[in-house]
């Protein structure tokens, strides 16, 4: 189903076809959708334009009704009027989690308009250690649902599809004749089956076989297990289409792997619970459009704004939540900064998210770079099914292997050399071997590296 076929069913509901139907909010997401198709071909002035008239109207509202903004407004000797004007907002200081965290009740807005929904309350997983809790509106959740519709859309998925869902949040197996909202407001679907997570790879392989899914979304951990247990058993998913992830950071490598033992690609999506989709990634050149309703500043470690192919921190300001004024929000991830995207799309676009510092190598020398490890190359010395790195500190990394048993002493100094040549330092390698799973961090995220270094 085309992408021009439901802008235009979004401006002309009377045009519905019989196996389409609106019902619990189907109009809302669509008239919402087919805006979004025109803003998103929007020059990046006119966005800009619009986006700084948004965040106007959120600091007026925020700063009348959030005791903790108005005092962050005062506090950098600004108005809502100066805030919105070009480089304003780079003068306010970023809000920290721990902030967030310490702000209580007074972070949130005492009123929110009456046209944004009613107010929900949602918290974080909490895989930093500091969990979070906000407040949002009725809007946000549609903003969220019309972005995850709109995906749909960019990759042209076929809606009839059988979708398979591995997700933290499911406890228990579940089995539905649909793909749940957005898409069955507007649209019948194939069946939905989900599993927790928690189960063995063993039992999520042959759940796949048995479902024989066309689309499948999973944690990028969850999926790189599954991956290797397939191509170990040559077990393959003939109807498998494409693959979709979030929470958690896509590894090149994964990709790779995803490609070679599946064959489809992997359409990424950049979410959290705080700020919804923030970014989805684009299926024709690969990098990621930050949502219209987003700003997505990354910057430097002076704070000034950094330029394509530059890494940085990103801060978050959501345009839409009146609720809780995330405003420059430090949300705790690392991107790289895309070029403008030759899909034609005036949207912002990100080349690559690199999760969080503590994901981070520290080098003697105090500097930083993405960890790579070498996966590809361990087969030389022992086959490992599943790691995890913890780095002690400026000269000690803790490796945790799973692994069909403990290799020779020769295979694991094999191993070692390897790492320490990809991590370009020759770190103290301390192992962990063990034959069962390694356990998953809160929320059922895992992080295949961890810097504890100060």
């Amino acid at each position: 189903m085309s992408g021009d076929w439901f802008d235009r069913l979004g401006r002309n509901p009377h045009l519905l076809p019989p196996h389409l139907r609106i019902n619990n909010g189907g109009a809302a997401v669509l008239a919402l959708l087919a805006e979004r198709r025109l803003t998103e071909r929007l020059p990046p002035s006119e966005l800009a334009r619009r986006q700084g008239a948004a965040l106007l109207d959120l600091a007026r509202h925020a700063a009348a009704h959030s005791a903790h903004f108005a005092g962050r407004l005062a506090a950098a000797g600004l108005t809502p009027a100066t805030l919105a004007e070009p480089g304003g907002l780079a003068r306010l200081a970023p809000l920290t989690r721990r902030e967030l965290v310490g702000a209580g009740d007074s972070l949130f807005c005492q009123a929110s308009p009456a046209n944004h929904g009613s107010i929900t309350t949602t918290s974080t997983s909490g895989s930093t250690g500091e969990p979070v809790t906000v407040r949002r509106t009725g809007l946000c959740e549609l903003q969220w649902l019309t972005y995850t519709l709109r995906e749909h859309l960019w990759h042209d998925r076929d809606f009839s599809g059988r979708l398979a869902a591995l997700r933290a949040n499911i406890s228990e197996a579940m089995d539905l004749p649909d793909w749940g909202p957005p898409c069955n407001l507007v649209v019948r679907t194939g069946p939905w089956s989900a599993r927790p997570a928690a189960c063995s790879v063993e039992e999520l392989c042959r759940w796949l076989a048995e479902f024989e899914p066309d689309y499948l979304l999973a944690l990028p951990s969850s999926l790189a297990a599954i991956v290797a247990e397939l191509d170990r058993t040559g077990q393959r998913l003939g109807r498998l289409r494409s693959v979709r992830t979030l929470s958690e950071t896509v590894r090149p490598r994964l990709r790779e792997e995803v490609r070679r033992v599946l064959g489809v690609q992997i359409d990424d999506i950049y979410t959290s619970q705080e700020c919804g989709v923030m970014a989805t990634q684009c299926a024709e050149e690969g990098s990621y459009h930050v949502s219209e309703t987003i700003l997505l500043e990354v910057i430097d470690s002076a704070g000034r704004p950094c330029e394509a192919g530059d890494v940085g921190r990103i801060l978050v300001t959501d345009l839409v939540n009146f609720a809780t004024p995330l405003i420059r929000y430090e949300i705790g991830d690392f991107a790289e900064v895309g070029a403008p995207c030759p899909c034609g799309r005036g949207l912002p676009a990100i080349r690559r998210f690199l999760g969080r510092e503590r994901n981070l190598v520290l080098l003697p020398d105090g500097t930083r770079h993405w960890p790579l490890v070498g996966f590809h190359r361990w087969g030389e010395a022992y086959p490992v099914r599943q790691f995890q790195f913890v780095q002690l500190d400026r000269q000690t990394v803790l490796a945790r292997m799973s692994a069909p048993g403990r290799p020779s002493a020769e295979q694991e100094a094999r191993l070692t050399e390897i790492i320490q040549e990809e991590l370009r330092y020759p770190f103290e390698i301390r192992y962990e071997w063990q034959e069962t799973p390694l356990p998953r961090g809160r929320g059922g995220k895992f992080e295949e590296f961890v810097c504890r270094a100060e």
